[in-house]
């Protein structure tokens, strides 16, 4: 009985020193310093965008990170209600507008400080923004929306064309023509500002793009899934698939200066050399996806994605 005891009162003492442990001060030390730091973990980058006074980059949960030196430091903020920002574009008269998966755009007029809400007056769902010379809103979507706004997205005019097709990007090459690419490898271009659309050849086997870049009205690139990129010289007419020696998805491309970038899958980041792409060795450690491309500066590359990943690196 005496043993018993003893284990009883050792129990107890292990317990009591447990719940002690339980109920000692957490030390949020690290949480805390986590969280004044303007590039964190969980971040998600999508797209960013830049004007002459400031570098702006959106991401998930109403992320917006603004830079005033190229790059080199950020401040951060994110938009009340957290909206799932998927992209950003830059208008000529300095406005900002971003994009949210719910179904709004956020203008700022001061250089991505202050962020005004604008419900976009549609259910599709949104994928795709720009801003054209004239200073209109662009946004592109599900069941072949197009829509513009002149007012800064208080109100917009409906240019959808009625089919049951994803549209994913919309470029203006200048102020009279414009280019849009979607699923199953529709596409469709202006030659009037957006006014009318017409349909183009689809790309060749449904090649569903996510992404695409036009240098000028003959050459340009798509990028979709298992490292494809197609290219033309003659308008969309005709298109040739590009050696890029990867298999991962590609979720961006970007003209900076002469060169042609393109990034996805893995981290990977691919640079154009005469007809096939090389991979970049940027020196950093990223794992899981690209999708930020933007020039940084006259000599700096800004890339991000999943993780908090956003580098500014050198373009040689």
């Amino acid at each position: 009985m005496k043993n018993i005891a003893v284990r009883l009162a050792v129990l107890a003492l292990a317990a009591a020193s447990l719940l002690a442990a339980c109920e000692s001060p957490l030390n949020l030390k690290g949480v805390e310093a986590s969280e004044s730091r303007p590039i964190r973990r969980g971040d998600l980058f999508q797209q960013a965008a830049s004007s002459d006074k400031a570098l702006l980059v959106v991401g998930n949960h109403g992320l917006v990170l603004r830079s005033v030196d190229a790059g080199t430091t950020w401040s951060r903020q994110e938009v009340p209600g957290w909206p799932s920002l998927i992209g950003i574009a830059a208008c000529p008269d300095g406005k900002f507008a971003a994009l949210a998966t719910e179904g709004e755009v956020f203008v700022s007029a001061d250089d991505g400080q202050t962020w005004v809400a604008n419900p976009i007056q549609t259910e599709e769902s949104p994928q795709g923004i720009s801003c054209d010379p004239q200073n209109r809103l662009w946004v592109v979507g599900s069941f072949t929306t197009i829509i513009v706004s002149d007012d800064a997205g208080k109100n917009w005019d409906d240019h959808s064309i009625g089919d049951d097709t994803i549209l994913t990007t919309i470029q203006f090459i200048d102020a009279e023509h414009a280019l849009i690419f979607g699923e199953f490898g529709f596409n469709v271009h202006s030659a009037d500002g957006g006014e009318t659309w017409t349909a183009g050849e689809p790309l060749p086997d449904e090649f569903y793009p996510q992404d695409a870049y036009f240098r000028d009205l003959d050459t340009g690139w798509v990028a979709g899934l298992a490292g494809q990129i197609l290219h033309t010289a003659d308008g969309g007419k005709t298109w040739v698939l590009q050696n890029t020696q990867t298999l991962v998805p590609i979720y961006s491309l970007a003209g900076i200066g002469a060169d042609i970038y393109a990034a996805g899958g893995e981290g990977t980041l691919l640079k154009l050399n005469g007809d096939s792409w090389q991979r970049v060795d940027y020196g950093e450690p990223v794992r899981l996806f690209l999708r930020v491309i933007h020039a940084a500066g006259d000599d700096r590359l800004l890339i991000g994605g999943a993780a908090g990943a956003l580098y500014a690196v050198p373009r040689s």
